[in-house]
């Protein structure tokens, strides 16, 4: 009963998502998108701001609540934020925008990485600011970058727990509406970018998802189909962005929420 009670709320979720990526399409009407709170952020388009606008939203953002120590989705929601901002940090870095990518550098004192101190003591994991620092200086000397990025997403592998397939596409579910949640942040109603940095966070997240889900390994038919279920769906999500340096797109939140939805089904029929 609980696991139908559920699904039923999750469809719910997915129809009300569905009808508002329809009214997107149609383009027609006031706040067709419902992305109101787009409207009301008016934050430099330079992807520097970490102060107003940009990083200063804060790193607790599409944050649960739960305890990241003890909630496996919850920790690796936090992990897969870590991985997004590393994404789009190499991406803009490869394509010369070392402005850009710069803010998306993480420090072991930032408090995105300061928040899962606690979590990897209490489960006994290392954590990774030796990486994370070898990543920065890397940037600041003209140092080997790939190799540190490399470091890096092996190290963040190494602080994962072993969870069975229906954690991790929850979590993978999570990271997918944060990143609508950025979306929404980072892009206006009229496809303007606003904010650049949050646009970039929101393709990181989905981007770092999809790579991690390429590791999921399934043992039964059903873990396979909803792996495929999921893996197109996060392809549909990334379909809404454009280059990362791009100032006007066409894509809509409200498909990066139905898109969430649907993986978060999709997890809880492994339930």
């Amino acid at each position: 009963m609980t696991r139908r009670l559920k699904l039923l709320t999750s469809l719910s979720t997915l129809t009300a998502a569905s009808a508002l990526a329809l009214t997107g399409c149609g383009g027609e009407g006031e706040g067709a998108e419902g992305e109101g709170a787009a409207g009301g952020v008016s934050p430099s388009l330079s992807a520097e701001g970490e102060g107003e606008g940009g990083e200063g939203e804060g790193e607790g953002e599409g944050a649960s609540g739960a305890d990241p120590a003890t909630d496996d989705v919850e920790y690796l929601h936090r992990l897969g934020q870590v991985r997004g901002h590393l994404v789009a940090f190499i991406e803009l870095h490869r394509i010369g925008a070392h402005e850009m990518s710069a803010t998306h550098a993480k420090h072991p004192e930032s408090e995105l990485y300061a928040d899962l101190v606690p979590a990897f003591a209490a489960r006994n994991k290392p954590g990774f600011a030796d990486e994370l620092n070898a990543l920065v200086t890397a940037m600041e000397n003209d140092g080997d970058i790939d190799g540190a990025y490399e470091a890096v997403k092996a190290a963040i592998d190494a602080n994962e727990p072993g969870v069975d397939v229906a954690t991790r596409l929850m979590s993978i579910a999570t990271i997918a509406r944060t990143a609508g949640d950025e979306f929404v942040i980072g892009v206006a109603e009229s496809g303007e970018i606003t904010n650049a940095h949050e646009y970039q966070d929101a393709y990181g997240f989905l981007t770092a998802a999809r790579e991690t889900l390429l590791k999921v390994e399934a043992y039964t038919q059903a873990e396979r189909e909803a792996i495929a279920t999921v893996d197109e769906q996060l392809a549909i999500a990334l379909d809404e962005f454009d280059d990362l340096t791009a100032t006007q797109i066409d894509g809509k939140s409200s498909v990066i929420y139905s898109a969430a939805a649907r993986i978060e089904i999709a997890a809880l029929g492994l339930s």
